[in-house]
């Protein structure tokens, strides 16, 4: 059986719609960078993302003092911000920040602090020079779907109206598909596309790890949240939203269009490349946890767009939460969709998930044809 018909009948088997009615069937999908390519081609890469031409720096160069801020002693200069030199700049700070006997000279927490969130801001500008973020749109009070959508965007706001129309809510619980998220993305792909699927309140019915104080400058009312009625969108490497509440307590959601200047300001919380990824911030305290949880509370994973590199040594290790050993996998499934050779994704799936050496693999699938040609398999 392929990918796609094992994952059909799983979805189809396990529906509320089914003659017997089943308990609560949760579907977690992993998705990184190759995702939102998918949904937008112009989408970037971590590396296009962090490649800064001299072109991007120089246009950069007319906001902030770029060459103080890349001429710092050890630092990149501005010919070769590339992204091994970004990570070095970085792992340079990050280290300063972290152990402050190490600090240089002139270098202390607020000017590194400082440094880190001109750094930030620029990323930001960076995507949107790439690409666009959908942002909310208050006066629909909604995401928005592209006007004209590609058929990429068509095929997958379809797979997920699918799977939504699996789960059956009412009288406090839930029967059926549920499908929660977590991704590395900064964007707000998967926001728009709850936003337009289902019951269409990306919003209220999603629990984001945190509770935020408020959402698009507007006081969060929606503290206590239903487990049987919303989905859970986990950002495992921040996003542009999400911002320090300014008391410094807790966090803010923002998906408003701001300028250079506001995000520097009160800059987003999003992890960035370095040679030593630093999770200590409350934000990813809180949400680690959170994703342990999902992950070995769910049934099924997908895995979309994410190489699995062996880079990011502690996202492996968190997704290898959802089936830690031999015993955690019986009656869990994995399916991995990427546009490398079936060879080359097992291999990823042994190395985050050791003992596939050891097992008959039946309950693991992968498809090398891409997320949307294999949706259409499942949808036909």
């Amino acid at each position: 059986m392929d990918a796609a018909q094992a994952f059909r009948e799983l979805v189809t088997s396990n529906s509320s719609k089914g003659a017997e009615k089943s308990g609560l069937t949760n579907i977690t999908f992993f998705v990184g960078a190759g995702f939102s390519k998918t949904w937008d081609a112009k989408s970037p890469t971590g590396y296009e993302l962090f490649t800064f031409p001299q072109s991007f720096l120089q246009e950069m160069a007319s906001e902030i003092e770029l060459d103080e801020l890349l001429t710092q002693p050890g630092y990149p200069t501005i010919d070769d911000a590339a992204p091994a030199k970004f990570k070095e700049l970085l792992y340079n700070l990050s280290m300063q920040l972290k152990y402050p006997g190490i600090r240089t000279r002139y270098m202390d927490e607020r000017s590194i602090t400082f440094v880190l969130n001109e750094i930030k801001a620029i990323v930001q500008k960076r995507f949107k020079t790439l690409t666009t973020l959908n942002h909310y749109d208050q006066d629909q009070g909604k995401f928005l779907a592209p006007a004209t959508p590609t058929d990429n965007q068509t095929t997958i706001l379809r797979f997920f109206q699918w799977l939504s129309e699996q789960q059956e809510q009412g009288r406090g619980s839930a029967r059926g598909v549920h499908a929660d998220f977590l991704s590395t993305n900064y964007d707000y792909v998967l926001e728009t596309i709850l936003d337009n699927v289902g019951e269409q309140k990306a919003l209220r019915n999603t629990y984001r790890g945190i509770t935020p104080t408020s959402i698009c400058g507007q006081r969060n009312t929606n503290i206590v949240q239903d487990h049987w009625s919303i989905n859970t969108l986990l950002k495992i490497n921040g996003g542009f939203e999400i911002l320090t509440n300014p008391n410094g307590v807790g966090y803010d959601l923002d998906y408003r269009s701001r300028t250079f200047e506001e995000v520097r300001d009160r800059a987003p919380e999003i992890m960035m490349p370095s040679k030593e990824q630093n999770y200590t911030s409350s934000y990813f305290a809180n949400i680690f946890p959170k994703a342990v949880r999902l992950l070995q509370e769910s049934r099924v994973l997908v895995i979309v767009g994410y190489s699995l590199s062996e880079e990011d040594a502690l996202l492996r290790f968190l997704i290898r939460q959802f089936a830690e050993d031999l015993r955690d996998v019986h009656g869990k499934y994995i399916f991995y969709i990427d546009y490398t050779s079936q060879d080359t994704m097992t291999e990823r799936l042994q190395g985050c998930f050791r003992y596939m050496n050891r097992m008959d693999a039946g309950n693991i699938f992968t498809a090398s044809e891409g997320f949307v040609e294999w949706i259409k398999k499942v949808l036909s």
